[in-house]
């Protein structure tokens, strides 16, 4: 197998992997370790099929079953189903799921039908944007704590004109809630990263509000200013690898036609 850096913060496509077959232990390794230099791979896998999609993702550790997006169902709930004909099309820039306490560690994105034009993804190195900021930002971030609310993602759209009242009140009572530090440490490379983003994120504790919302909104701009990101422009069959822990992502909606997508994601250690 071939890895070829493709952005200047993050990103590579790792070449001459066949899915055809089962991936050899020594194959799975290189993966891994292009996942840790690289943060975001692209793999060209037309072939590869659902159960095997699967298989990859338990060489990472244990695939969970999505909070609330459909899978496939028949024995493949840990495969959720992105499908813009069902209305998944909106996105925001996120880490997959930080309102769990054990957020996924890396997600697997299979591309099943891809629109003509558009519905590219960009992703986000949380570490190139932490070790961009200044001595001075770094040691008032350090020991600070973020509340992540998966109800924040439905007051957003309540906002919008894109959800009912009562669904954004039953989002709230069911408090999928946790915290996680602002700055967390790579449990793997040992990197430094920031670990907010605007989808889940409610506030940083002990702060004033105003103070909190200011911060974070300087963190949001921040992380996603250009030269720390990677833009991906999907073909069938592209399999992207990336790691939660430290990038964000962000799908573009600026398409007409038909997308779907085959996700598995595996679930990491607690943020710290």
């Amino acid at each position: 197998m071939r890895v070829v850096r493709t952005g200047a913060a993050l990103g590579a496509e790792i070449h001459d992997v066949d899915f055809s077959a089962d991936l050899a232990a020594e194959t799975v390794d290189g993966i891994h370790r292009a996942l840790l230099d690289h943060q975001v791979v692209v793999l060209r896998a037309p072939e590869l099929t659902v159960d095997r999609h699967v298989a990859l993702a338990e060489r990472f550790g244990e695939p969970e079953v999505h909070a609330f997006f459909p899978n496939l169902g028949g024995g493949h709930e840990r495969v959720s189903v992105l499908d813009s004909e069902d209305g998944t099309r909106a996105s925001m820039w996120h880490a997959d799921e930080t309102f769990l306490e054990r957020p996924p560690l890396g997600t697997l994105l299979h591309a099943q039908v891809i629109p003509e034009f558009g519905g590219d993804t960009l992703w986000a190195s949380c570490t190139a944007a932490y070790d961009a900021l200044s001595a001075p930002m770094k040691t008032y971030l350090e020991g600070l704590t973020a509340l992540h609310d998966l109800a924040r993602t439905v007051e957003l759209a309540y906002v919008r004109g894109h959800a009912t009242a009562e669904r954004y009140a039953a989002s709230v009572a069911a408090d999928r809630t946790t915290t996680h530090p602002v700055v967390c440490t790579h449990p793997e490379t040992g990197a430094r990263s920031l670990y907010v983003n605007h989808t889940y994120t409610r506030s940083i504790l002990g702060l004033p509000p105003a103070e909190a919302d200011a911060v974070l909104a300087f963190l949001y701009r921040h992380m996603t200013t250009e030269r720390f990101t990677y833009r991906h422009r999907w073909s069938p069959g592209d399999l992207v690898i990336w790691d939660n822990r430290c990038t964000l992502h962000n799908a573009l909606p600026d398409f007409s036609g038909h997308r779907r997508m085959h996700r598995v994601s595996v679930l990491g250690a607690r943020p710290k």
